[in-house]
């Protein structure tokens, strides 16, 4: 049920960003439901392989929107639904499509499919320890590595929390492609980095990766809810404070040079490890 949310919502959250980054800009922008129709249109148009690409040129797509779909069903969006297993499971789904996206890249031969690929793998490692390390010092606090026994932000160990949040949210902007890592308007191949992996697809096969690039997005938004302390409208209010920030970000912000972006991850894991270290010191605040 999670996934099939998350499914439904991916276009109304990503094509609503677009019209809220337009009217900042005092621009009309396109209909927030723009992305539903854009998506349609896609899946109606025919696709194209590349001459010496292998199946897995068609393979990737749908494996990438298996596995954010499965990690979204195992994510406790919603009251009453539970994952009994822990989240390194759901880490590992939502890098299986990163994986087979960045093997399609390089088995079309383009250039910049390669140079994308190439940077979205170093994105990946800088970003991955920091999302374990949030996810567990989180688990840890709450004396379950499951993620429906999650406990919220808790006064005695707040800091432990907000540490979290910060590393989580760092990898949001990391792996949803995001300002000031990625951007997601770019039409200069050299700046792309997602992007680039994708200019080879077209029709249904692209559709399929802007679907699983919108869920994998909120997947990180359900994991920064798991935290807040609103009970059952954290995945609202989360919902909201992502969708503000990132409208305001991506307009008055600018996208980091590819070579200072270890730089800003660094910080991701270091909270990752600040708070780890938090909960086995028994800091208390």
């Amino acid at each position: 049920m999670s996934a099939l949310v998350l499914l439904l919502l991916a276009p109304l959250f990503t094509g609503s960003l677009k019209w809220l980054k337009a009217r900042l800009q005092n621009r009309v922008g396109p209909d927030p439901l723009y992305d539903y129709k854009n998506l349609f249109k896609l899946w109606r148009k025919s696709w194209i392989r590349p001459q010496g690409s292998s199946p897995l040129f068609l393979m990737a797509p749908v494996v990438g929107l298996l596995g954010v779909a499965i990690a979204a069903a195992f994510l406790p969006v919603l009251p009453g639904i539970s994952f009994a297993g822990d989240f390194l499971l759901l880490v590992y789904l939502l890098n299986l499509g990163r994986f087979f996206q960045v093997l399609a890249a390089l088995d079309t031969g383009s250039a910049f499919g390669g140079q994308g690929s190439y940077r979205e793998s170093l994105v990946a490692v800088l970003t991955e320890p920091g999302t374990v390390l949030a996810l567990g010092a989180a688990g840890l606090a709450s004396g379950s590595l499951s993620l429906a026994h999650f406990a919220p932000l808790a006064q005695q160990n707040a800091l432990v929390y907000i540490l979290a949040l910060v590393a989580l949210s760092l990898a949001l902007l990391a792996e949803g492609a995001r300002m000031p890592v990625d951007d997601p308007t770019t039409h200069l191949e050299l700046t792309m980095i997602h992007e680039a992996q994708l200019l080879d697809h077209s029709g249904p096969l692209l559709a399929l990766y802007e679907l699983s690039a919108g869920m994998k997005l909120l997947v990180y938004v359900g994991l920064i809810a798991l935290l807040l302390p609103f009970g059952r409208l954290s995945f609202p209010a989360a919902l909201l404070l992502a969708w503000l920030g990132l409208g305001y970000l991506e307009t008055y912000g600018v996208k980091l040079r590819y070579l200072r972006l270890p730089d800003l991850m660094s910080y991701s894991t270091l909270t990752g490890i600040l708070a780890v270290l938090g909960v086995v010191l028994r800091f208390r605040i």
